[in-house]
């Protein structure tokens, strides 16, 4: 399709600057397959919708898989390609009609990891870093400052701390950090939200909440075993294995109803406030959208599988952390080279279709890695017998 509209606008080949790979994850296993990558210099939601429906069309037709959901992150061409999906004068577009089986639909969903990033970063401007925003609900004001205030007076210099997971890391965020899961899941986090409201009580309030909600969420969204809720004493980390898990009843009804409340309650502020005033006062709208048709497909994409006969779902399954790991190695193959060539992405994607899950995935990537990849066994070798006469 490129290559035809170059032809006839009568345009050279431009160098590609991106690479974009699809891959393949099972919700019933751990297993996952980088089927195709698609290199580009820049890619429109247009050539994007091409590409998916027709590797999506190769996966039922000709590997007799089904397509249940489809996983993105928040990039701009992602969220234009949700959109074209849209009928009529529908609300959240959180999925669409398969079109090679019109009995069953595919689900859209927002990356959980870069949701909860993006949902940090809102809160980290808020009275604080660019002051983009002034987070605002019921009455009180939702800031990053009520976290900087708990950090200097009881966590960085004391020898008890209420939140011993707290570094300067987390409060003084750069580039990199912008980038860690793992920083804004201690930030966004049940102990911070205790802490806050056991020191400073009412002020807090809101904050508090919020920090409820979002731990709560990501909770939800991010078992990864059979085992952690178990050993972490969390009901939230259990696996689901009920389409009645009280866990679906509070995404779908608590945690939607705190964002749309949180909406209509700027929406009502007294005072003469601007569009873009109020817009502050709220996470970003990209955000909120990611949040709401997340939790939509992901409850809807749980209670699919649940009723279809599986034991239980991780939803853990449901984001594109292979995906990273998938770069990561590319980067790691690399090694000094940061711009490869496409005969190199191919030849990489290759090698590691072949060593599968023997690949090592970098340990200093921003997502967790499973520790077990990296068992290293000690055992001293048998010494090799002496051949001398």
């Amino acid at each position: 399709m490129m290559n035809l509209e170059n032809s006839v606008l009568g345009k050279q080949n431009e160098l590609a600057k991106n690479m974009l790979v699809v891959m393949i994850r099972s919700l019933a296993s751990n297993w996952c397959f980088p089927l195709c990558g698609f290199a580009s210099k820049s890619l429109s939601a247009d050539y994007l919708y091409a590409i998916i429906w027709r590797t999506i069309s190769a996966v039922e037709t000709q590997s007799k898989l089904k397509v249940l959901f489809l996983t993105f992150d928040g990039a701009s061409t992602n969220r234009r390609f949700y959109s074209l999906h849209r009928v009529d004068n529908e609300g959240i577009v959180y999925k669409t009609v398969n079109l090679y089986d019109v009995t069953r639909d595919i689900y859209f969903i927002s990356d959980v990891p870069h949701l909860l990033k993006t949902t940090r970063n809102n809160f980290s401007n808020s009275f604080s870093h660019k002051h983009s925003k002034k987070l605002w609900r019921n009455g009180m004001d939702i800031s990053w400052m009520h976290v900087v205030k708990l950090f200097e007076n009881h966590c960085e210099l004391n020898l008890y701390s209420p939140c011993p997971k707290l570094s300067r890391s987390h409060i003084d965020l750069v580039s990199y950090n912008y980038m860690k899961v793992n920083l804004a899941a201690q930030i966004l986090s049940e102990s911070v939200a205790c802490a806050l409201e056991d020191l400073y009580g009412q002020e807090v309030q809101e904050t508090v909440i919020f920090l409820r909600h979002m731990n709560k969420f990501f909770d939800c969204l991010n078992v990864r075993s059979l085992s952690e809720g178990k050993n972490k004493r969390n009901p939230n980390l259990q696996p689901y294995v009920s389409v009645d898990d009280e866990r679906l009843a509070y995404l779908c009804e608590d945690f939607l109803g705190y964002l749309v409340e949180w909406e209509e309650m700027v929406e009502k502020r007294n005072g003469k406030f601007t569009r873009n005033e109020k817009a502050t006062m709220l996470l970003s709208h990209q955000t909120m959208t990611g949040l709401k048709m997340s939790v939509m497909s992901i409850c809807a994409s749980v209670k699919i599988m649940l009723n279809a006969g599986a034991e239980y779902v991780l939803t853990h399954s449901f984001n594109q952390d292979p995906l990273e790991q998938h770069f990561g190695l590319y980067r790691h193959k690399s090694g000094a080279n940061s711009n490869p060539s496409v005969y190199e992405v191919q030849n990489m994607m290759s090698t590691i279709r072949t060593v599968a899950a023997q690949a090592l995935p970098t340990k200093r990537g921003n997502i967790k890695c499973s520790e077990s990849a990296f068992d290293i066994d000690n055992t001293q070798l048998p010494r090799r017998k002496s051949h001398r006469q």
